[in-house]
């Protein structure tokens, strides 16, 4: 039997890579804990990330592969409307890139359109159908086996690598307090 270790499936990596990325703006200040629990849930260490945590947080980030990078990104900046729009739009050509002639099945506006609902679920099928073409159905069936799982994907795997890091740096937290 294959032994493998089991990575905490609570850790929201979406809010300790806003944290991470807090506090590097910061330039090392602690981040405040905006989770919806008293003291941030499981990870109360997420409240006073340290510089160093942040900085390997931000070198793991770095180091994923650039469609991976930005899935996690546009998550993350789903609600910056500055950084965020310009995350989505470069998901979109790198999604577009990958999809290849499925990818231009609405247009590059139909593509952006779902990358967008990805991470933000504003819009509809029926909305598409009416802006794109096409039935409500046809839009359907486009993001959810096209868009959706591609994009999924990436996100996963950008997890799949910030897990580790962050269960690391924050069992330090635990361990301290």
């Amino acid at each position: 039997m294959i032994e493998c270790e089991v990575v905490n499936q609570n850790v929201d990596v979406v809010s300790v890579v806003r944290k991470a990325l807090e506090v590097l703006s910061a330039v090392g200040g602690k981040a405040i804990d905006y989770g919806k629990q008293p003291g941030g849930g499981e990870f109360a260490g997420a409240a006073v990330m340290d510089y160093e945590a942040a900085v390997a947080i931000n070198a793991a980030m770095i180091a994923l592969r650039p469609e991976w990078n930005l899935a996690l990104m546009w998550k993350v900046l789903n609600n910056d409307p500055r950084d965020g729009w310009a995350a989505c739009q470069d998901l979109a050509c790198f999604a577009s890139h990958h999809l290849g002639r499925a990818g231009d099945k609405f247009g590059r506006e139909g593509l952006l359109y779902w990358v967008r609902h990805w991470a933000r679920r504003d819009g509809s099928s029926r909305e598409a159908a009416w802006k794109f073409g096409c039935g409500y159905d046809t839009h359907q069936r486009y993001y959810r086996e096209t868009v959706e799982p591609l994009l999924s994907g990436w996100f996963i795997a950008a997890k799949g690598v910030l897990e580790p890091v962050i269960e690391r740096h924050f069992e330090n937290f635990v361990e301290a307090a």
